[in-house]
């Protein structure tokens, strides 16, 4: 052994300067330490503070997002109608007990860390086995290896308990309260959101869905078998304080519709009709959005809730049901309305000019019927046919299934009954979605979903189509 030992330092001695070693213990042979990095705990002590200021930074960042004013989305502002306040006194507790929880478990972890690792290092330290393990790089073994324990002394495993059963009870018991308690007061929540206090015989609106925009169809006597009374794509004005009960559905693959300020999200299937309740405590314009990827220009498929007060309501539901004018030769705008016919009737209709008759048929240019024609209004045509009903456009704040603002400063300032007669038009942003819609709003126009570009249309045939387009108040 002597002589073995003398080679090896020898070799050492030729291989390595002044390489320490830990005296042999309990008859085993002195094991070699590893020989100290230089700066590696400078190294360290560096990574552990660019970590801990990325931290800072990041929590920083959300902090100063989550201040912003400007957020329509806003789940922890919603509070403009009674379903969104239900929902609301759910999630502030539930969100508390979540924070709780989350405090007391990482808590327990982040001290049971330390305590336990200062003990260890203490431990190394008393018994003469060097400073730290990062620092001197001392190999004494591993106590969980059974093939290389070390001296259990210098590194004695800890106290070992296996089993305990009151604890085991606690902490099964405790989660499942909390838990049962949660879900009691969640499915009240449901059964609330669920109750429909709305007459049978009152207003009721189906929600259809397609790539990428939202239509309204409103059904004043309630009877959503028949064709609607009237359509608005992108907005839905409701009166302030009544149920509005929603069928929502969808023409070609699944969207979720959401005003976060007014109710939760509901999914619109097609095929399927969903049932909804939508409700405004005030006055307001309300941003909602799908929140079901849904294709190519899902993050353009918004769509608002206006609640008017209901003398308002009442005064924009006579001007929606009216129909527009049918202009003839010498009108201000007649030139623009043969063009409409001409490129854009196909698609699109306006009541009283695509259909003169009254019979749902689009009989100005022969085209093909109109979306109402058979015997469901919506899911005669699933992509293609379907799009913006215009009659009443510039009665709207937006256009291009309200991706763009049809007034200038978003018309905010001004009463929503009163934009065509007060706005002030958006007419560049209009005259270039009719030019080329797809490179406003990405679409795939080739197959039915989404407005193709005009590029035979010349500057004069956009100022006439723009000119008709502001006839229909």
């Amino acid at each position: 052994m002597a002589g073995s030992f003398s080679s090896y330092s020898s070799e050492a001695a030729t291989s390595f300067e002044a390489v320490p070693f830990e005296p042999a213990v309990s008859g085993k042979p002195a094991v070699p330490r590893k020989p100290a990095i230089p700066g590696k705990s400078a190294m360290k002590r560096s990574t552990a503070k660019i970590a801990g200021v990325t931290a800072l930074l990041f929590t920083a960042l959300v902090l100063l997002v989550s201040c912003s004013s400007e957020q329509p989305l806003d789940t922890f502002q919603a509070d403009a109608g009674p379903a969104a306040e239900r929902i609301n006194n759910l999630f502030y507790p539930v969100l508390i007990v979540a924070i709780v929880v989350l405090v007391l478990v990482e808590g327990a972890i982040v001290y049971m860390f330390r305590r336990f690792r200062a003990q260890r290092r203490a431990a190394r330290a008393s018994s003469g086995a060097g400073d730290a393990i990062s620092d001197a790089g001392l190999v004494i073994g591993d106590p969980y290896d059974p093939d290389n324990p070390g001296d259990l002394s210098v590194e004695p495993l800890p106290e070992q308990t296996h089993g305990n059963l009151r604890l085991e009870i606690l902490w099964t018991i405790i989660p499942t309260l909390i838990l049962g308690i949660i879900s009691a007061f969640t499915l009240v929540a449901i059964f609330d959101l669920e109750r429909v206090d709305a007459d049978d015989d009152g207003l009721r609106v189906t929600v259809v869905a397609q790539q990428w925009w939202w239509e309204f169809q409103y059904h004043l006597d309630g009877n959503t078998d028949s064709s609607p009374d009237f359509v608005t794509p992108g907005e839905l004005v409701i009166p302030v304080d009544q149920q509005v009960p929603l069928q929502i559905t969808s023409r070609d693959v699944i969207h979720s519709f959401w005003i976060p300020q007014l109710n939760g999200k509901k999914d619109g299937v097609p095929g399927r009709y969903h049932d909804w309740l939508i409700e405004a405590s005030r006055p307001g314009r309300y941003l909602g959005a799908c929140t079901e990827f849904c294709g190519l220009s899902h993050g353009y498929m918004r769509m608002y809730t206006i609640a008017l007060e209901t003398d308002e309501w009442n005064a924009w539901v006579a001007n929606q049901i009216r129909p527009a004018p049918l202009l003839n030769p010498g009108d201000e705008g007649y030139e623009g309305q043969q063009l409409f016919v001409d490129n854009c009737a196909r698609c699109h209709s306006i009541a009283g000019v695509t259909d003169t008759n009254g019979d749902d048929q689009t009989d100005l240019t022969g085209s093909d019927a109109s979306i109402y024609s058979g015997s469901d209004p919506v899911h005669d045509q699933l992509v293609s046919g379907a799009a913006p009903d215009l009659t009443h456009l510039i009665s709207r704040a937006t256009f291009a299934g309200a991706a763009f603002d049809l007034y200038e400063d978003r018309g905010e300032d001004l009463p929503y009954t009163q934009l065509a007669q007060q706005g002030d038009l958006n007419g560049v942003d209009l005259e270039r979605w009719i030019v080329n819609a797809p490179a406003r709003k990405p679409a795939m126009w080739e197959s039915g979903r989404g407005m193709p570009p005009f590029p035979n249309l010349t500057p004069e045939d956009i100022d006439s189509l723009v000119t008709y387009l502001t006839t229909l108040t």
